[in-house]
């Protein structure tokens, strides 16, 4: 098939080649020490003098549906920043074109993009790949503060071969704490995908509130998801299944999958109002109620079809300040079972989740509490605990694959600089967590064997919400720390510097006004910040 394929897109392409070929001089001239605006850093860039004068006139030429599709998704950007249209094409003899090839030597997101004079190629051996090689051609493009209407867009000349370091590049979007609906995870969902991030977990439900519709369980959205952490009286507020469907299909159409979270056994407040027969007592989940048990397995399969995904992340953190113990159902659980204590019994509802998950075609993910009660060898142990640094070696010697969130590093919700408000639960060690904490941050610690490193699969950050409560101070937290996340996870280390990120963001700080987002102003004092960024100082001050 995959022959047949390639036999299609050669026929298809072959005359467009041959006017590139033609049309292309075979030297150009290299700017010596061009710093191109792209974040993240690609793998390997050379700039050359001149550029590419895209307009109307201009055709894009597909070969295939995954093409097309991209290709649709790129004239709908450049109506949306530039008022400008191009024509998509199956074949063309025009000159000013932009052809795109597939290339099944490249890797699943790897791209190799050139721009010449006359044409633009674009190679890639998946949707990704061609995706992301129009996200950076869109980063090459000059930027305005407003949507201006233009009747050409001129891009520099460059040759660009790239793909990500990593193949998990994610952030974790806490919508429980204060919910944030879909206006906000889209114009997240933008952001990320701009910068070549692939995977956005929503934490949905936790003590303040659940978040999502579940129709077998409709107690849940009905009562559970009634106020916030700022107003517990406040009204019921979560997505509709229509609206996580339609969350789910806009962050596919930008190669970003939805990783839904149903936060169990602690962290189960929510459930405690809507089904308080299915309490634990504080806060926790009764695991010997197999009424209960039904219920979240129930969930973790709606979640599933609901946001399109095989992986689903059951939580398993800080159960804690519980008494199973003193509960005569759980004492009598862990009789039937062999189990000592309430800890063990927590560990044999671990591995009964991770197992049900995986017996389901799924793949589960936990926090890494789950690594000390080895659960299903299949599931992804998310390590957030900074202060526990065994916990991410053991993990990785045991051969879980490995998604790396510590909170002194990864952690957007707390502060940039300790004169600002923001969380400090965990972390803190190194001082806030600043953009140039973060974009240093040596992630994979001394000692490592090859082995440990493979199985760490990415990065993911973090963005709880106990002291974000507002459009306004979410898009603070977030931006511009996000673009160093995102250039952690996609660029090779050796390539990382912190002298170019600085001057590629201020291209990034004018996207963002371009877009209309409140990015964290650089190099101003904080009685000025107090003046125009007041939201800065919301929270709790170190």
């Amino acid at each position: 098939m995959k022959r047949i394929k390639q036999l299609l897109i050669f026929s298809v392409g072959l005359t467009a080649s041959l006017i590139m070929n033609s049309c292309n001089p075979a030297t150009r001239t290299e700017k010596a020490d061009a710093v191109l605006p792209v974040i993240p850093l690609p793998d390997k860039t050379i700039a050359y003098e001149g550029s590419f004068v895209l307009d109307a006139s201009t055709q894009i030429i597909t070969s295939s549906e995954e093409q097309k599709k991209v290709a649709l998704w790129f004239t709908k950007e450049l109506q949306k920043q530039y008022d400008l249209t191009c024509q998509i094409v199956s074949s063309s003899e025009k000159e000013n074109s932009i052809l795109l090839k597939y290339d099944e030597l490249l890797d699943d997101e790897a791209y190799a993009l050139d721009i010449y004079e006359n044409n633009i190629s674009i190679k890639a051996s998946s949707e990704a790949g061609y995706f992301y090689a129009f996200q950076s051609l869109l980063q090459l493009a000059p930027v305005t503060k407003e949507k201006v209407e233009v009747s050409e867009v001129k891009i520099s000349q460059v040759s660009i071969t790239d793909k990500p370091t990593y193949q998990w590049r994610g952030l974790m979007l806490d919508i429980s704490r204060h919910f944030f609906g879909p206006s906000s995870i889209k114009q997240l969902i933008d952001q990320m995908a701009a910068q070549k991030m692939n995977r956005l977990h929503l934490h949905l439900t936790d003590d303040p509130g659940w978040r999502i519709e579940i129709k077998e369980y409709p107690k849940l959205h009905e009562i559970g998801s009634r106020g916030d952490r700022s107003n517990t009286n406040g009204p019921c507020m979560y997505l509709s299944e229509k609206e996580a469907r339609e969350i789910t299909a806009y962050a596919n159409e930008r190669q970003i999958m939805i990783i839904p979270e149903v936060d169990i056994p602690g962290h189960s407040g929510a459930i405690e109002r809507a089904y308080p027969e299915f309490s634990g007592g504080n806060n926790t989940l009764n695991v010997a109620n197999e009424e209960a048990v039904k219920m979240i397995e129930t969930v973790i399969i709606r979640l599933s079809e609901l946001f399109n995904t095989p992986y689903v992340h059951y939580g398993g953190d800080e159960v804690r300040k519980h008494n199973w113990n003193g509960r005569a159902d759980m004492r009598a659980k862990m009789n039937e079972l062999g189990l000592k204590n309430q800890h063990e019994l927590e560990g044999w509802f671990d591995r009964r989740m991770a197992n049900f998950i995986v017996e389901s075609g799924l793949k589960p993910i936990a926090w890494d509490e789950a690594c000390g009660f080895d659960v299903n060898k299949n599931t992804i142990i998310q390590w957030w605990r900074c202060r526990h640094p065994k916990v991410l070696r053991s993990a990785t010697k045991k051969d879980y694959q490995v998604i790396i969130s510590p909170a002194d590093y990864s952690y957007l919700d707390y502060p940039q600089d300790f004169k600002e408000g923001g969380a400090n639960w965990e972390g803190l060690d190194n001082g806030p967590n600043s953009l140039e904490l973060i974009y240093k941050w040596k992630h994979i610690p001394d000692g490592f064997t090859q082995n440990m490193k493979d199985n760490v699969i990415g990065i993911e950050a973090a963005l709880w919400t106990e002291f974000i409560s507002s459009q306004k101070r979410l898009e603070y937290m977030a931006y511009p720390r996000l673009s160093a996340i995102a250039e952690k996870a996609w660029t090779k280390e050796e390539n990382m510097n912190w002298e170019s990120f600085q001057q590629r963001l201020s291209e990034q700080y004018r996207r963002y006004e371009m877009a209309g987002i409140n990015y964290r102003i650089p190099d101003i004092d904080t009685e000025e910040r107090k003046n125009i960024q007041p939201e800065a100082f919301e929270g709790p001050v170190k």
